[in-house]
């Protein structure tokens, strides 16, 4: 692969090298954009994580669709609409993951003679639904693949992308995070008589 001597380019270059596959090129666009769409992201989502987690999947994006890139259109162009994408592809999945966890919520609450162990155990698997939901959206996909679908970190390398060690490290920030706030929901749940 050809190099890219780091000079200024125009973006007509960058966007040509960068389709051609050069990460040079891919890491200078990103240096040029990057703030825009940051800036963007967080105006869209009023969340500095969740933009911080989107950036990366919107660059993400672009370098697996870099070979159908239209260099007739502005790059700009390409990362707007990824962006605007990817926040409505994020709320798109949180109702369903709330309307998912209300039917769970539901159907706990049918059951309404249990002994108290079971009821322990229902409440806690509903805390832990609800500190999963609070994971970034990578994090949760990982999680969610790994821990509740049994996937190995090295399926679910080749599903996402992303490396082993990436997967491991989020997984661990993951477990910790909701063991955190299991154990914060038990200290109450001791307090109240259980």
């Amino acid at each position: 692969m050809k190099t890219v001597e780091k000079i200024s380019w125009n973006e007509d270059e960058l966007f040509n090298y960068v389709k051609a596959g050069n990460k040079d090129a891919f890491e200078q666009l990103y240096r040029n954009h990057s703030v825009g769409i940051y800036c963007n992201l967080r105006k869209m989502t009023k969340n500095d994580a969740l933009a911080k987690e989107l950036l990366q999947d919107v660059f993400i994006k672009v370098w697996e669709k870099k070979a159908v890139l239209n260099p007739k259109k502005p790059f700009q162009f390409y990362l707007f609409r990824i962006a605007q994408n990817s926040v409505t592809d994020f709320y798109r999945r949180v109702r369903r993951d709330n309307h998912m966890i209300e039917n769970l919520r539901l159907l706990t609450s049918e059951i309404t003679h249990q002994p108290i162990e079971s009821v322990i155990a229902g409440e806690e698997e509903e805390l832990m639904l609800k500190a999963m939901e609070a994971l970034p959206p990578q994090r949760k996909k990982i999680f969610i693949l790994c821990k509740l679908e049994g996937k190995s970190y090295e399926e679910v390398s080749g599903l996402l992308g992303i490396s082993t060690s990436t997967i491991g490290d989020h997984i661990v920030k993951g477990t910790k995070y909701i063991r955190k706030q299991l154990i914060k929901a038990g200290d109450i749940l001791l307090f109240l008589g259980f």
